[in-house]
């Protein structure tokens, strides 16, 4: 039985080299069976976690994946395997690596057992880079045993932080920054590698630290950027809100607190911060009246940028992603969509997407035809003028 395994897997593994160029081959199969390839091998797993939507998948596949110099590290020390992370095993491989941004880059070892994570669709020559880290032995598990072996090494600790950065291990970061903040006093919070740190990582709003920095925010202008602090402050409180705004679940009793937070710390800007929260919570319930009115209010109030194609894009394509919204719902994702075309910065080549979009979104809310029908001649007539 074992030989029988043995055979087809590498029968398995010849198939996939076969169907391949001089890039990564991708083996095909369960994740059970790219597991009991990986023992029989006695390599690696290399994960890319795509989505069919997501952009620059498509661009790592079409661009980067293909390259021969890419595919001899790969194929070597490696079993690759392509996992849509919205169909089959990707939802279940997707919470068991953590998976939270596209494309997502995962090696682990022949068990399963995570070996190193990065996000993002990096160029040819930094991902191999990276897989040489997870090679020789150097990834983000090594990292993470090195900084448990001594958490009071500022090195080791920030090696470690910089990895997760790239993982995108937000909650990791804030629960290494807690332990490390707990044996920094005051004062000291003002020196350069502190500062540096609450900066670039620090988005925990009720930490001790950051509840110190934002106090003392105005000697921390005084010894560096006036802006960048403002900056920094800003979109942390920014951030933390959305935080509480999950794709299925909305942190009531959270955002109520957060609220009583930015009012109680005087926080500038606090009303627009908590109208865009507010702004995603009516999104995610996907109730549209209520989304409709609070992002014509807020551009009313000026808390948007009027001339920013993508928002309006963005506010049309939450309401058209959804199949149940209402044929008056659809109506103000169409002149949303038109809007983005109007104030779209980008050549007319690029904007005329806008305008098909709207056509798509029309015909669900089943407006009369001579309506459709107008737009499409419009869209015609400016594709003739782009082909001109």
């Amino acid at each position: 039985m074992k030989l029988l395994y043995s055979i087809l897997f590498t029968f398995a593994f010849t198939n996939a080299i076969a169907q391949s160029g001089d890039g990564i081959h991708f083996s095909h199969g369960s994740w059970e069976e790219i597991k009991e390839m990986a023992k029989e091998q006695n390599k690696a797993i290399f994960i890319d976690c795509y989505t069919a939507w997501c952009g620059p998948c498509k661009m790592l596949s079409k661009n980067v994946f293909p390259q021969a110099k890419v595919g001899q590290l790969f194929n070597t020390h490696f079993i690759n395997y392509k996992v849509d992370m919205e169909k089959g095993e990707g939802p279940e491989l997707k919470k068991k690596f953590n998976v939270k941004a596209f494309p997502t880059l995962v090696w682990v070892d022949k068990d399963g057992n995570e070996l190193h994570k990065s996000v993002g669709a990096p160029k040819a020559e930094d991902l191999i880079k990276t897989a040489q880290l997870v090679i020789d032995g150097k990834g983000l598990a090594d990292l993470q045993r090195k900084y448990e072996a001594q958490k009071d090494d500022y090195a080791s600790m920030l090696q470690y932080i910089e990895a997760l950065a790239n993982a995108y291990e937000k909650e990791k970061i804030q629960s290494v920054l807690l332990r490390y903040f707990e044996n920094v006093d005051g004062e000291d919070l003002l020196n350069e590698k502190n500062y540096s740190l609450i900066k670039n990582y620090l988005g925990d709003i009720y930490s001790t630290a950051f509840v110190w920095f934002d106090k003392h925010q105005e000697a921390f202008k005084s010894s560096y950027s006036a802006e960048e602090v403002e900056k920094k402050l800003y979109q942390s409180y920014l951030s933390y809100g959305h935080s509480l705004v999950k794709k299925n679940k909305v942190d009531y009793d959270g955002f109520k607190k957060y609220c009583k937070t930015l009012k109680k710390r005087k926080v500038p800007e606090s009303k627009k911060v908590i109208a865009y929260i507010e702004e995603s919570i009516c999104r995610t319930e996907k109730n549209w009246d209520a989304y409709i009115n609070k992002v014509n209010d807020n551009i009313e109030k000026e808390y948007h940028d009027a001339a920013n194609s993508f928002l309006y894009y963005n506010w049309a394509k939450a309401i058209d992603n959804d199949k149940k919204a209402e044929s008056k719902h659809y109506l103000q994702a169409a002149q949303w969509m038109e809007k983005a075309f109007e104030v779209s910065q980008w050549p007319l080549a690029n904007n005329i997407v806008y305008l098909d979009e709207k056509l798509k979104i029309l015909m669900k809310a089943k407006v009369d035809s001579s309506e459709t029908k107008k737009l499409e001649d419009r869209i015609s007539q400016l594709k003739a003028k782009v082909k001109n």
